[in-house]
C-alpha cells in the first residue's frame, strides 16, 4: 500500500467519524485527527471548480503558505466573520509576501454553492482572485477536506449548516502548521505562523 492510499484512508476514516457529529460542539475530536493532520491535503483526490469555473484539484497549491477555511455563502453570521478574519490577516502580511500566500475558502454547500454564487460572493468580499480561491466540490470532496482540517458540519433542516470555525494554516507541502479556532480570536499566532515560513528577504 503506497503512502497516497495510507493518505486516502486516513482521511476517509476521519471522514467517516465526523460525518455523524453535530457542527459547533466542543467534543474531542477523532483519534484520526493527530494522523490526519500531518497528511498532506494535497493527497485528497478529486476535481473542484472555483470561482472563475475553472476545474481544479488540491494539487494546484502546491508551492505556497495556504490560509483555509470552510464556509458557506448564505450563513448571516459566523462566516462573514471568519471572512473578515482573513481579511485581517491578509492585511497583516508584508506587502512583498502577499504573492506566497493563498487563501482558500471551501464551500460546506455543494448544493447552492455554484462557481456563479461563489464568484458574486467573492466580487460582494472584495476578495482578490489572485491571492483568494474559493472551491465548489462535491459532498464526498467537502467532507474528506472537512475531515482533514477538523472541521465539524452538519445540515439542518432549512438547508443551513451549524459548523465549526477554524482557521487553518498550510506549508508549502499541505500539511497543517498551524490552526485557529472561533470568531473573533487574537490572530496575531496565524500571522506569525506565516511570517515566520516567508522568505526573508521579502518580509523587510
Amino acid at each position: 500500500m503506497n503512502a497516497k492510499t495510507i493518505a486516502i484512508l486516513i482521511l476517509a476514516l476521519a471522514a467517516l467519524a465526523l460525518a455523524g457529529c453535530g457542527g459547533g460542539d466542543e467534543e474531542s475530536a477523532p483519534d484520526h485527527k493527530d494522523a490526519a493532520a500531518q497528511t498532506s491535503l494535497f493527497l485528497l483526490d478529486g476535481d473542484w471548480t472555483d470561482q472563475t469555473g475553472a476545474v481544479r484539484v488540491l494539487e494546484d497549491f502546491r508551492g505556497k503558505l495556504i490560509v483555509t477555511a470552510m464556509m458557506f455563502t448564505n450563513c448571516s453570521y459566523a462566516c462573514p466573520r471568519i471572512v473578515a478574519d482573513l481579511q485581517g490577516i491578509e492585511a497583516a502580511i508584508p506587502a512583498g509576501n502577499r504573492d506566497d500566500v493563498q487563501f482558500l475558502l471551501v464551500s460546506m454547500d455543494s448544493d447552492r454553492d455554484t462557481p456563479e454564487v461563489l464568484e458574486a460572493f467573492a466580487n460582494e468580499k472584495g476578495l482578490d482572485p489572485k491571492h483568494w480561491t474559493l472551491l465548489h466540490g462535491d459532498e464526498f470532496e467537502v467532507r474528506g477536506v472537512g475531515a482533514a482540517l477538523g472541521v465539524r458540519f452538519k445540515r439542518g433542516i432549512k438547508g443551513d449548516f451549524a459548523h465549526s470555525n477554524i482557521i487553518t494554516v498550510l506549508d508549502r507541502e499541505g500539511r497543517q502548521v498551524f490552526q485557529l479556532e472561533g470568531l473573533n480570536a487574537d490572530a496575531a499566532p496565524v500571522v506569525a505562523a506565516i511570517r515566520e515560513r516567508l522568505p526573508r528577504a521579502k518580509s523587510k
